[in-house]
Order: C-alpha cells, then structure tokens, then sequence
C-alpha cells in the first residue's frame, strides 16, 4: 500500500502518475515505434531541452540496443538537459517496436552528465527489479498507474 498520496492526471489519451522524484508512470503508451515512444516518454517528462536529451538516448542506443529481455526496453542516457536523475516507467500493452523484438514495459532514463556513478547504480537496481518475473507480471498487470508504481515502491522499502 502506498504512503504517500499522489497526483494523478489524464493527458491525452494515456494516463500518468507525477511523482515526487521526476518518476513518472505511463499506464499505456500509445506510441508502436522504438523512436516515438523515446519522444512521448521524454515529453512526459516536461523538460525544456526535449530534443537534446532525445538526441542523448538516441546516440546511446545506436552503441548497442537497450532491449535488455523480450519484453523490456531501459533507453538511458546521460544528458546536460536534465539537472537530476530522471525518469519514466511506461506499459504498452501492444508493445512496441525494438529492434529485432517488441518491448512491452520501457523505462527511459536520464541523468545529468556528472551522475555517473549514481546513473549505474540506478540502471542496476532497474535490472535487478525486473529480472524477477514477478514484478513484470505486476507492472503488466497492474490496472492503474498507481499499482505500477507500487512494484518500484515495494522494491525499495
């Protein structure tokens, strides 16, 4: 159960829980293509330099895929166009195309370009997280953002 109440709002056509530490959680992603949902995640994000930091994960993901499981994408960069670690958490129920595979579950994430040992550590705990199938069939199951959320939240508590 969570602790900490949290604001949730519609945008468009897709849900998404702000939280308080530039998490954000996209119930269902509408983009198909690897590039676009890169785009519609960086965007949820609400960041000024939206493009250089799409030009950061792209030039990332061109040095080897992100698509680490046949259903799990974790696009990451470390870019001047954002001051803190962040980052978004979607679902896509179609899936989306990846390179040789269809990610259903993407995490984007950003850190600043000095944050590289806290940017490792973050991509490890996100590995360890969900190498636990339990927790992917948790995200892909869960029926709000919030219980999204909680899959995270029940990692580090």
């Amino acid at each position: 159960m969570l602790k900490v109440p949290k604001l949730l709002t519609k945008k468009g056509d897709f849900s998404i829980i702000f939280c308080v530490n530039s998490e954000i959680y996209i119930f269902n992603l509408l983009s198909k293509e690897k590039e676009a949902a890169i785009r519609e995640m960086i965007k949820a994000l609400e960041i000024e330099r939206e493009e250089e930091a799409f030009a950061d994960v792209m030039k990332r993901e061109e040095l080897s895929s992100t698509l680490v499981s046949p259903l799990i994408a974790i696009p990451h960069a470390k870019s001047s166009a954002v001051n803190r670690l962040s980052y978004v958490v979607a679902r896509s129920l179609d899936g989306v195309s990846w390179n040789d595979g269809k990610a259903k579950i993407v995490i984007l994430t950003l850190s600043p370009v000095t944050a590289s040992g806290e940017h490792v550590i973050f991509l490890s705990h996100v590995a360890r997280l969900l190498s636990d199938e339990r927790n992917v069939e948790r995200i892909m199951n869960a029926d709000t953002p919030c219980e999204m959320e909680e899959v995270f939240r029940d990692y580090v508590t």
